[in-house]
């Protein structure tokens, strides 16, 4: 079943809720997102009608939950994996993967405030192979940009597509990495409010699986994709890219030096571009995982991560100041007993 529980600040966590009661099958793979007024929507994968369907409910602050609805109608195949993002407005776009019986496609559909949803749409139409993992990322007016990676036959290549907001149209779906070296996979994708977006990926040279980023310019459109690190040790991984308002952005990533893999972060400045990568870890005892981070209005950032100490995995953080950069990595817990695993931030 899905479930939520919201916290209030000053208050704490309230009671679990039950956000949808149809016991056809199991539902899983939740994605969530807010608006700044405390309002959010939760999209998840359950089965209905005898196959994976998408489904979305919304939280009214003040009012609470409302009755799921099924925000994907073809009925023939399997629908998996989405994701929400959501504009101060209350306006939201939701991502999915859908199988058509030969392969699987990207569809979207949009959540307008005030109205509800409307028509579930496909968003690519290349079908030389599967197209997986998809995710949104939306402005402070509406607009939206899809990334996702999709097999050409040869390897796997990520693109992207621009909902407008004027015109309630989703654009062509754009190649935005030309390097055929290897499989391209895992993209992630942050907008700032006047619509620019950074896109990031990993992908394999040949040897190694390298981190990669690209830059959307509203009016212009997308750049060329730019090479975040060069250390060639071993494989990078990706953790999500974050924005700010100004249009700065920052991304980590673990990456192996061959003897254990380590957590490496980069920030681009709007108006300058990326700068060099950091190490923002220095225990050497095991592997670290792939770092989430969190960026706030004012440039600073977070960092957490879980790590190896040869006994146990512990989680650790890392603090970024706008200004003066990162500072040391701290263990932010000193239970024992157990690995912890798989932290994330805000």
């Amino acid at each position: 079943d899905m479930w939520a529980n919201r916290y209030v600040a000053g208050s704490g966590w309230d009671t679990a809720i039950l956000i949808e009661t149809d016991d056809n099958g199991a539902a899983g793979s939740p994605s969530i997102a807010m608006q700044a007024n405390g309002n959010a929507i939760a999209v998840w994968e359950q089965p209905a009608s005898g196959r994976n369907s998408i489904w979305a409910n919304r939280y009214v602050a003040g009012t609470g939950w409302g009755t799921p609805t099924l925000i994907e109608t073809e009925n023939t195949r399997d629908a998996y994996y989405p994701k929400i993002a959501i504009d101060a407005n209350g306006n939201a776009v939701a991502v999915w993967s859908q199988y058509d019986g030969t392969r699987l496609n990207i569809w979207a559909n949009r959540y307008v405030a005030g109205t509800g949803w409307g028509t579930a749409t496909m968003i690519e139409t290349d079908n030389a192979g599967a197209a997986v993992l998809p995710r949104v990322a939306m402005d402070a007016n509406g607009n939206a940009i899809a990334v996702w990676a999709q097999f050409d036959g040869t390897r796997n290549n990520v693109w992207a597509n621009r909902y407008v907001y004027v015109s309630n149209t989703w654009g062509t779906a754009t190649l935005i990495e030309t390097d055929n070296a290897g499989n391209a996979g895992y993209p992630g994708i942050a907008m700032d409010s006047s619509g620019n977006a950074i896109a990031v990926w990993d992908q394999s040279d040949g040897t190694r699986n390298n981190v990669w980023a690209n830059r959307y310019v509203a009016g212009s459109g997308w750049g060329t994709a730019v090479l975040l690190e060069n250390d060639n040790a071993g494989d990078a991984s990706p953790g999500p890219v974050v924005m700010d308002a100004n249009g700065n952005a920052m991304v980590a990533w673990s990456q192996s030096v061959g003897t254990r893999t380590n957590a490496w972060a980069s920030r681009y400045v709007a108006g300058t571009g990326w700068g060099t990568a950091t190490l923002i870890e220095t225990d050497n005892a095991g592997d670290v995982s792939i770092p989430s981070i969190a960026l706030n209005a004012s440039g600073h950032a977070a960092a957490v991560w879980h790590q190896s100490d040869g006994a146990r995995t512990n989680i650790w953080a890392n603090h970024y100041s706008a200004g003066t950069g990162w500072g040391t990595a701290a263990l932010i817990e000193t239970d024992n007993t157990g690995n912890a695993e798989y932290p994330s931030v805000v």
